[in-house]
């Protein structure tokens, strides 16, 4: 029984969290890299043009920082940003994101947050802004913008049946 549970774990880890991971961050080719440049109190991207044939289209942003390590164990750090996409001078709704820490050990955290996936993409040249909402608790001291083309989002049927599987795997070690 341990064993079938142990392969049902595993099995579970493969079609859900990891195939998940892997659509997200993985699939397509990166179409740019770009390095985010400090504005202000904030940060912008260079331009970057994107045309129909790359969709589906995925922005994903990288970033590395660093906080105090003498904060509360209970409080660790999480900072909010608002992302605003521009698309030929135009600005789109800002969108909101955290940067968090679970623990306050990791003091040097690298992010990677998946921002935006267009399925349809309108020609245009582009950049990213990005503020934070208040003054932030981790010093970030890079950002960079990924630009996927040809992206795959995670088909939800399958991450659901892998969590399923994974579930029925755990309580297989308790039974």
């Amino acid at each position: 029984m341990k064993n079938l549970s142990l392969l049902l774990l595993i099995a579970g880890l493969i079609a859900g969290p990891a195939y998940w991971v892997y659509a997200k961050f993985y699939t397509g080719s990166q179409a740019a890299l770009l390095k985010l440049d400090r504005a202000g109190t904030g940060w912008r991207s260079a331009d970057f043009r994107l045309s129909p044939d790359m969709a589906p289209v995925g922005l994903i942003l990288h970033a590395t920082g660093s906080f105090s390590p003498n904060m509360h164990e209970s409080q660790p750090p999480k900072d909010g940003y608002a992302v605003t996409l521009f698309r030929d001078g135009q600005a789109a709704k800002p969108l909101n994101i955290s940067l968090g820490v679970k623990n306050v050990a990791d003091s040097n955290p690298a992010f990677k947050e998946h921002l935006l996936f267009f399925q349809v993409v309108q020609a245009g040249t582009y950049h990213v802004e990005i503020s934070p909402a208040a003054e932030p608790d981790i010093k970030l001291d890079r950002m960079e913008l990924e630009v996927r083309q040809h992206l795959h989002e995670p088909d939800s049927t399958i991450v659901t049946a892998g969590m399923v599987v994974m579930i029925l795997g755990i309580l297989g070690f308790f039974l």
